[in-house]
């Protein structure tokens, strides 16, 4: 769904028109390592999304400094709420609470990382890393969660609230929905568990 066959990958090589990534993963590697499942749930959930999606990436890297990372698992372009995008993770019941938490603690490090912009990163203004990538952005992107891998609502429900404690505090607007909850609704009638900041909160880490 993601990736290029092999046989794919030399047509694009050949056709010179799309620039090649280094080390591209192939769609057969993919499928081995057990990534369909996950590639699956995360197209879907972007294929059901109510509202206007203008352009939408996948396994999008944002790197913080030489060392640390948060890769999303989808970044969606939307109109409205001041940001030009939101971020996507899905967890299939995969990832352990404290490293779910870890995660969305990265996009709290990387929505307060800033740089210099003058020479050698010494002089000139001091300016936010994320608006680098996203200049239309007012706010932060909110980071949307997507809770799926059981069709048990009040389970994934509990491991919300659980999430919730461990990253009390967090400055980023994130909000959280089971996928069995989102499939049983119209689209334009999702709702979303806010777990971190509000927007008027984040508006006050960016002014």
């Amino acid at each position: 769904m993601w990736h290029l066959t092999v046989a794919g990958q030399r047509a694009v090589a050949e056709g010179g028109d799309v620039v090649v990534r280094p080390h591209a993963a192939t769609g057969e590697r993919a499928v081995a390592a057990g990534l369909a499942p996950h590639g699956m749930a995360v197209t879907e959930v972007i294929t059901l999304w109510g509202g206007p999606i203008l352009d939408w990436e996948v396994e999008v890297d944002h790197t913080i400094d030489k060392v640390r990372r948060v890769v999303s698992d989808a970044v969606l372009y939307r109109p409205g709420r001041g940001a030009e995008a939101e971020f996507l993770e899905v967890d299939r019941y995969t990832l352990s609470l404290p490293r779910l938490a870890l995660k969305l603690r990265a996009y709290e490090t990387y929505s307060q990382a800033t740089f210099h912009e003058g020479e050698r990163g010494t002089i000139g203004r001091t300016k936010w890393l994320w608006r680098e990538r996203y200049p239309h952005s007012a706010l932060f992107p909110v980071v949307r969660l997507v809770l799926a891998g059981t069709d048990d609502c009040d389970a994934l429900d509990q491991r919300a609230r659980a999430l919730q404690q461990r990253i009390r505090g967090i400055r980023p607007r994130v909000d959280v929905a089971a996928l069995p909850r989102l499939q049983r609704q119209p689209s334009t009638e999702w709702t979303w568990r806010p777990i971190g900041q509000s927007d008027e909160q984040a508006q006050t880490q960016v002014a």
